[in-house]
């Protein structure tokens, strides 16, 4: 089991520290004993002032984990790989492939990963750990890979697509999540949550062994979802007893609010809310 976990959030959409600057975009900072884990990189170079800022070195880091390939989680991976090129990764194969995603007036947006840092991977192939089935950092810190959709309403929370025509939609097959075994139970670190809470948890509750659920912290991506979906995700996390649930990034005020009003205090969202970035 893990004996020492802290978890510090680099990047988010809020921030209720006047030293931290808020952007779209997600990055936390993971030591867990003696790793020492950035999982995602988020949008801009904002996370390098903020991680100045926490006095976190991120030239110690000797693992990074990316959730998925959209543009704010992979944002800073050249710079990254600059900082320490001999960086254990661990991401999906189709981590780097084109993506897009359709506004409300039909307007498409590119969303994946820059040419930058497609390029910058590429380069450090040999240190990559491709996640297409779970993987595992050690024995008790896990990496789900794709996570089976069994939960009808669990969309991807977007209208993503593959390809700049709206003809091939996309299922974020590459999201994952990673999980951490503590003597208090499960801690779960989710970067946008395109399967879904429910799935995700699901899974690596059936990799891991029925354990106590200590904490979920991320991006829930929820901000499109119905209060029926979020109500149904409250009654699920309830069930599971959670203690501490930290939605960030995707989540979405209204969300987030909902989860407050039917969870209480396991909703601990930290800061102030922005007002909420889309893809």
């Amino acid at each position: 089991m893990i004996d020492n976990l802290s978890i510090t959030l680099i990047t988010d959409n809020t921030s209720n520290d006047p030293r931290l600057a808020p952007e779209h975009g997600f990055a936390a900072w993971i030591e867990a004993d003696d790793r020492r884990i950035l999982f995602d990189t988020g949008r801009s170079d904002i996370m390098f002032a903020n991680a100045n800022a926490l006095d976190i070195d991120l030239r110690t880091a000797d693992t990074l984990i990316l959730s998925h390939g959209h543009y704010d989680h992979t944002g800073n991976i050249a710079s990254i790989l600059e900082l320490n090129h001999s960086l254990e990764i661990f991401c999906h194969p189709a981590i780097s492939i084109s993506r897009y995603s359709r506004h409300a007036d039909g307007a498409m947006r590119s969303i994946g990963m820059s040419q930058v840092n497609a390029e910058a991977l590429r380069q450090h192939a040999g240190f990559i750990h491709w996640t297409s089935r779970p993987i595992f950092v050690s024995d008790d810190i896990g990496i789900t890979g794709p996570i089976p959709r069994h939960m009808p309403f669990e969309d991807t929370g977007g209208d993503f697509f593959l390809d700049a025509d709206a003809k091939q939609r996309d299922p974020v097959d590459d999201d994952c999540a990673i999980w951490f075994v503590t003597a208090q139970g499960l801690t779960v670190v989710t970067g946008c949550c395109h399967s879904g809470i429910i799935n995700t948890l699901a899974y690596i509750r059936s990799i891991t062994g029925v354990l106590p659920l200590r904490m979920v912290i991320g991006g829930l991506h929820l901000l499109h979802a119905t209060n029926e979906r979020v109500d149904s995700t409250c009654d699920y996390l309830a069930s599971r007893n959670i203690d501490e649930l930290v939605p960030c990034h995707c989540t979405g005020n209204d969300a987030i609010e909902r989860m407050k009003f039917r969870l209480g205090d396991v909703v601990k969202p930290g800061g102030l809310r922005f007002p909420d970035a889309r893809h």
